[in-house]
């Protein structure tokens, strides 16, 4: 047997590229579902900007709790 120290596993080059980018269009398209879903809302109930302002807060919040669950998770 040799003495030889056994190299460390090397990481990939631009791993996390590809899942970051999807944590990015999934924001996108959280985001954009529930401020789309606000205006029609809106439209259909003629309820003024209420449904457009809850529901796209509403989006980021999820949107967010969902980035920081991906981004924590190893």
């Amino acid at each position: 047997m040799s003495d030889a120290p056994t190299p460390a596993p090397q990481t990939p080059r631009g791993g996390n590229f590809g899942r970051f980018m999807g944590v990015g269009f999934q924001m996108l398209a959280t985001i954009g579902l529930s401020t789309w879903l606000g205006i029609w809302l809106d439209g259909r109930f003629s309820s003024g900007p209420w449904g457009t302002v809850v529901l796209t807060l509403a989006g980021v919040f999820v949107a967010m709790y969902l980035v920081i669950r991906e981004v924590s998770d190893k």
